[in-house]
């Protein structure tokens, strides 16, 4: 897609909002210079948010060939003539350079070899570093994104642990994917994580260093850019999802019945169905026969691509007859039985808040929250011990599974409760049940389990139980 020509101002240049949906990167060529063009790059800050940068890039045509030369990032205009404060070039700056350099292009000067002469002369000034550019990002502005003073060391410490050995003395403007690909390399299949949040950080650094002029090409540890290297990578081995201890699942259970909203309520309903997240954030009243006791999920909305029977207990029952619309809601079948506030389906970070607030709760009342003392941290820095996470959604399906195991229901049953594809290919043709009823009788001593009741459901067993 060729860039939007543009009359360029401050004042639009403000209110531009970034690439479209899917996009990393856009240009926007203004109509009153010749060659130059805004360049528009969404990345992610420390935080894990979308930021927008914006800086100047000329563009010229020597001898048949197209070459792209940065001028550095935009900046507004000072008010009432105030004196400049930041680095970089306002949009008249930005003209007046690129003027500058065209007279140098119709002269047969190469802007580009004209500006590497000047830094191999003995008083040019000194070439910038990856380990300059990251030092000079740490001292910027930016520094605002960092979430806490602990959170900038080990921001700052994984770069130096891991790329500053690599690509630390190396000009940041010709610092290209393959550098990024060897800092990444060593990690990438046995410390995901880590690698994830590294190629982020460096992407960081890189974006600085084209909105300060100091890079002219694209960024080389954008995710677009290395999508192809990073979908061919082995991943390190996944951990479980931390899950709730199921000897304490009754009593967070019952801290979780306490809480009020519509996201506490939709939390309860995953933890009795053992259903996924999105599940039940995306479940409509069309789904849900009430008489039946039947909630029965369209494949389209299933992670295996078929559809999916729960049969719902009566503690799943009163949940859902309990809800601040019930009477109006269920009659119609395109409503969401869990809806976000505002209206829509409720996020997935909705559900997890909960979870993340009563452990926080509980750790502020007795310094150990719901955790799972078996899935562990990775830690950025080796030195630091490893900690048990909290627990979240998806891991009470696993409690769900420890509980079912140990009360001796038939692994069937439990795999099919979970939605999980059981046994081999001539198996699963030839099974032409997916057991609702039994299940119902697991379902609702499941339930039993999490209000802390002495089980009376009979569970019905396809054959020998796991002791």
């Amino acid at each position: 897609m060729s860039p939007k020509y543009e009359k360029l101002d401050d004042k639009f240049v403000a209110s531009v909002k970034g690439p479209e949906p899917g996009k990393t990167v856009m240009r926007l060529r203004d109509k009153l210079a010749d060659g130059l063009f805004l360049r528009v790059t969404k990345h992610v800050n420390a935080k894990g948010v979308e930021q927008v940068s914006k800086s100047w890039e000329f563009y010229f045509t020597m001898n048949g060939k197209t070459s792209c030369t940065g001028l550095g990032r935009w900046v507004p205009t000072p008010p009432n003539g105030e004196p400049k404060t930041q680095r970089g070039l306002s949009v008249k700056e930005a003209r007046k350079r690129s003027a500058e350099l065209l007279e140098m292009v119709e002269a047969g000067q190469n802007p580009v070899e004209v500006n590497r002469a000047k830094k191999s002369t003995p008083d040019a000034p000194k070439i910038v570093t990856f380990a300059d550019a990251l030092e000079e990002y740490m001292k910027s502005g930016r520094i605002e994104d960092f979430r806490s003073d602990k959170h900038r060391k080990q921001w700052r410490a994984s770069l130096d642990l891991h790329a500053v050995p690599k690509i630390g003395d190396k000009d940041v403007g010709t610092i290209t994917i393959d550098d990024v690909k060897e800092v990444l390399k060593p990690i990438w299949a046995t410390k995901t994580d880590t690698a994830r949040r590294v190629r982020g950080r460096m992407e960081s650094v890189f974006a600085w260093a084209i909105d300060e002029g100091c890079r002219e090409t694209d960024n080389p540890a954008s995710p677009k850019t290395l999508e192809v290297w990073i979908g061919n990578q082995k991943k390190a081995e996944a951990q479980n999802h931390p899950a709730i201890p199921q000897a304490d699942l009754p009593t967070w259970f019952a801290d979780l019945r306490q809480r009020e909203g519509m996201a506490a309520r939709a939390l309860e309903f995953v933890t009795l169905c053992a259903s996924r997240s999105g599940e039940v954030r995306g479940a409509t009243w069309g789904e849900i026969d009430l008489a039946a006791k039947i909630w029965t999920i369209p494949a389209v909305r299933m992670k295996m691509k078929k559809p999916h029977s729960v049969p719902l207990s009566d503690a799943a029952i009163v949940v859902l007859k309990a809800l601040p619309n019930f009477e109006a809601d269920h009659k119609d079948p395109k409503a969401l039985v869990f809806p976000a506030p505002r209206g829509g389906e409720m996020s997935d970070a909705t559900i997890s808040a909960v979870m993340k607030r009563m452990n926080e709760a509980k750790a502020k009342k007795n310094g150990k929250g719901w955790i799972d003392p078996h899935v562990l941290t990775q830690p950025e820095d080796p030195a630091e011990t490893p900690q048990p996470r909290p627990a979240v959604p998806h891991g009470l399906r696993s409690t769900f599974k420890d509980w079912a195991t140990e009360a001796g229901i038939d692994n069937i049953q439990s795999e099919i409760a979970l939605a999980h594809r059981v046994g081999n290919e001539v198996e699963q043709r030839y099974r032409r049940t997916d057991l609702v009823e039994q299940r119902r009788a697991m379902m609702a001593a499941w339930a039993g389990f999490c209000q802390g009741e002495a089980v009376a459901a009979k569970v019905v067993q396809l054959r020998a139980g796991v002791a």
